[in-house]
């Protein structure tokens, strides 16, 4: 069964790393997280309960430096 991540959630980890959009009504996310690892994301923001898709999940995650989108589950239940 896949990992599975709603809008509402990636939109906080996002703001957990200190990522905010490049441009002005950009979908490109950028930012250094809290131990100083530069990373940047492209996130297109629908509303909170929207379901992200597992792909672009799997996506997501690698370009926030997880391994895998449960790494990624687990460190959202842990810290937020």
């Amino acid at each position: 069964m896949p990992v599975r991540f709603d809008h509402g959630k990636i939109k906080r980890l996002l703001k957990y790393f200190n990522m905010k959009p490049s441009r002005k009504g950009s979908n490109l996310y950028e930012g250094f997280g809290k131990d100083g690892k530069w990373r940047r994301c492209k996130f297109d923001y629908h509303k909170d309960s929207d379901m992200v898709k597992t792909g672009t999940a799997k996506v997501i995650a690698s370009s926030l430096g997880f391994k895998t989108c449960l790494e990624m589950k687990e460190f959202i239940s842990k810290e937020m």
